[in-house]
């Protein structure tokens, strides 16, 4: 896990930026640091930074750098690449960076973990390649020299990366299937190419200006939705989509009449229907989880695991504990947790099911508002867009937890959510095809059932069964015109913003008409990007590497072939985990119906304790945004303080969206 930075100029330029972008992103990894320059004799330079290790400096592999690059004054360079490294595994100078592979022809800035590179090694070796570290980051280099883009299909694990290849003198950008890892892109005024592990590395590089982009501006103030395109909110910021890569020759890096490059899509999610029972699923799902969660574990430095007491952080927590009671390992494993004083908002007694179930280390937060608002400036720093609760704080919290008792990997549970219907996603669309089937004796028996878990009224029911009904270009204009964006209309002017009121459905390719495209929805698109955008920028601002076993493509591709009803049925939400996971949790965990994860208690903090605090952060941010947030939002927020508007977030997104202003000082 480590940061990368890199740029391709159209003619020789100096080396400031590279130093800047990599310098600004020192958290990501604080112990080395390394450079590759390349002038337009074609000739490379490798070089060190303040924090390269003398062991680096004083290495004999062919990568070691050749001087820091203080030391080199203002050389000019067409190509650079910048790394900092966070070591986790083979903790050596050899894991320096950048890489080189077959006598300098080929060059890696990585970013990632490769979970099954000592398979890969095994099969290159057979085929002659040798290795001289342990790193995942010499197998993906001979890989990418033996396989090109195919050696991606092979791999096991998060990442983003950059490839030079001397040779062709082109350049290979990559990420992972489900976009864990981060790569942003930025063309400067003068067409130089730039790219970086995140947004703020852009902020300190010559020709830069924070232009607002403002469709995504209104699809965050509107919807609380981010990360769902390639846009980020600062305009001419792209991410390589996940699952995606681009290669080209140096001198031909151009960018479209949009903005963008041409990558190519590698990975798709492609259902192949499961034929087994229900049983074999679940059997079939645990074998998968217990390998996914046991190559989670490969570090050579302390991994700890994230506890919220539901049921995904629980069963990565007890198969964790069973693979290091199998192992006969005797320190215990160490959980990181966030409470609440406010039994409302607190989850520890499900959390202490789990602990008096399995021996582990348990570390507990439990957060205060004052620190909630004193973090707020420094917390939109790194993630660099604005979020959207104050969920993003608690993750901040724990993963500096993990950080002060010592821990550098940890382990959660994200994602399982978005491909196992977490929340009852999957509920309405069951229905709705049960609808179409005329299936009606089935679907008045799995109604009844369901509320008897969750008493939801029919007219709510009937509403949610509705939307799946109706064709896919109205549901965009249904949401326009009825629900919580309708007062939210009225407290942001889209006129100012100066763009077309859209729906973001429009612009996601992924329609909700059946379970298998709502999980493709949610994972690629509406939920789990800002997920994994808040849990990068968190782990890394304390210099942690965080993991998600449930992310491991396989048990993903094994869930989206499963029959809709073994996923969710009769109120039941993931249906076949929880089967999968008996004799490993507590069976109070395992049949949980009702889930909050990390929560604050927002609502407490807003409407009893400082609303008048946030009033004022109201006031700042109608004159901040220049008038993008009206006056009316300060009668919104009387009306939300006394009660009478449901409480939702909009408050807290339009006091992120003017701090992040200020922050990144965004021009509209």
């Amino acid at each position: 896990m480590c940061g990368l930075s890199g740029l391709v100029r159209i003619q020789e330029g100096n080396i400031s930026d590279i130093v800047s972008m990599n310098s600004v992103i020192r958290h990501r990894g604080p112990d080395d640091e390394g450079y590759l320059l390349l002038d337009k004799q074609g000739y490379l330079h490798k070089m060190g930074g303040n924090d390269t290790c003398k062991e680096s400096l004083t290495a004999d592999f062919k990568y070691a750098p050749e001087s820091r690059i203080s030391e080199n004054g203002d050389k000019p360079y067409l190509l650079a690449f910048g790394h900092r490294r966070l070591s986790i595994l083979d903790l050596s100078a050899a894991g320096h960076q950048p890489m080189s592979y077959l006598e300098g022809r080929f060059w890696i800035v990585f970013n990632g973990q490769i979970y099954n590179h000592n398979d890969i090694r095994a099969e290159l070796q057979s085929k002659g390649y040798q290795f001289t570290t342990r790193t995942d980051t010499e197998v993906v280099l001979a890989a990418y020299a033996a396989w090109s883009e195919k050696c991606l299909e092979k791999f096991v694990g998060m990442w983003s990366l950059a490839i030079y290849d001397h040779k062709l003198n082109e350049v290979f950008l990559s990420r992972d299937r489900y976009g864990i890892k981060p790569l942003y892109y930025w063309f400067s005024p003068d067409e130089s190419f730039y790219f970086a592990s995140e947004i703020k590395q852009f902020t300190v590089c010559s020709g830069w200006t924070a232009d607002m982009n403002r469709s995504r501006v209104c699809d965050y103030l509107i919807y609380s939705f981010t990360d769902h395109t390639d846009e980020t909110m600062f305009s001419g910021v792209y991410q390589l989509p996940a699952g995606s890569y681009f290669r080209s020759g140096i001198s031909d890096i151009r960018r479209d009449r949009n903005g963008r490059i041409r990558s190519v899509k590698w990975y798709k999610l492609i259902r192949n229907q499961f034929s087994g029972s229900f049983q074999e699923a679940a059997a079939s799902f645990r074998s998968l989880f217990e390998q996914a969660v046991s190559e989670h574990l490969m570090a050579d430095v302390p991994v700890g695991t994230a506890l919220s007491g539901g049921l995904d952080s629980s069963s990565i927590v007890c198969e964790v504990n069973r693979i290091l009671r199998n192992n006969g390992t005797a320190e215990l494993q160490k959980t990181f947790s966030s409470c609440a004083a406010d039994e409302r908002y607190n989850e520890k007694r499900w959390m202490d099911i789990v602990t008096e179930h399995i021996r582990v280390d348990s570390h507990i937060i439990y957060p205060q508002l004052q620190d909630a608002i004193d973090t707020t400036k420094k917390l939109i720093w790194y993630q660099d867009e604005p979020y959207q609760s104050q969920s993003a704080f608690l993750g901040f919290k724990i993963f500096g937890l993990a950080r002060e008792n010592g821990v550098k990997v940890l382990l959660n549970g994200q994602g399982a959510d978005e491909y196992l219907g977490g929340y009852g996603q999957f509920t309405a669309a069951r229905y709705a095809d049960m609808v179409r089937q005329f299936r009606w004796c089935s679907l008045n028996s799995d109604i009844r059932n369901l509320r008897k878990i969750r008493p939801i009224p029919k007219a709510t029911l009937l509403r949610h069964i509705s939307f799946h009904l109706i064709p896919s270009f109205l549901r965009g204009r249904l949401v326009n015109i009825t629900g919580s964006a309708d007062f939210i209309r009225k407290i942001v002017d889209i006129e100012k913003l100066g763009i077309s009121f859209t729906h973001p459905y429009d612009v996601i390719p992924v329609k909700m008409n059946s379970v298998p495209e709502i999980s493709e929805h949610l994972t690629f698109y509406s939920t789990l990007p800002k997920y994994l955008r808040w849990e990068d920028r968190n782990s890394m601002a304390h210099s942690i590497e965080a993991r998600v076993p449930f992310l491991d493509h396989r048990l993903v591709e094994f869930a989206y072939s499963l029959p809709d009803d073994f996923l969710d049925k009769d109120g039941v939400t993931k249906r076949v985990m929880r089967e999968a996971m008996d004799n490993l949790l507590p069976e109070k965990i395992k049949n949980r119906k009702d889930k909050m994860g990390f929560t604050t208690p927002e609502e407490l903090w807003v409407e009893k304790e400082k609303p008048d605090f946030f009033r004022k952060w109201i006031l700042e941010a109608i004159s901040v945004t220049d008038g993008i947030i009206k006056p009316e939002s300060v009668t919104y927020f009387d009306r939300l303080v006394k009660g009478e508007v449901p409480f939702d977030f909009t408050y807290w997104r339009i006091i992120l969206f003017s701090e992040w202003m200020q922050k990144f000082r965004v021009r509209q």
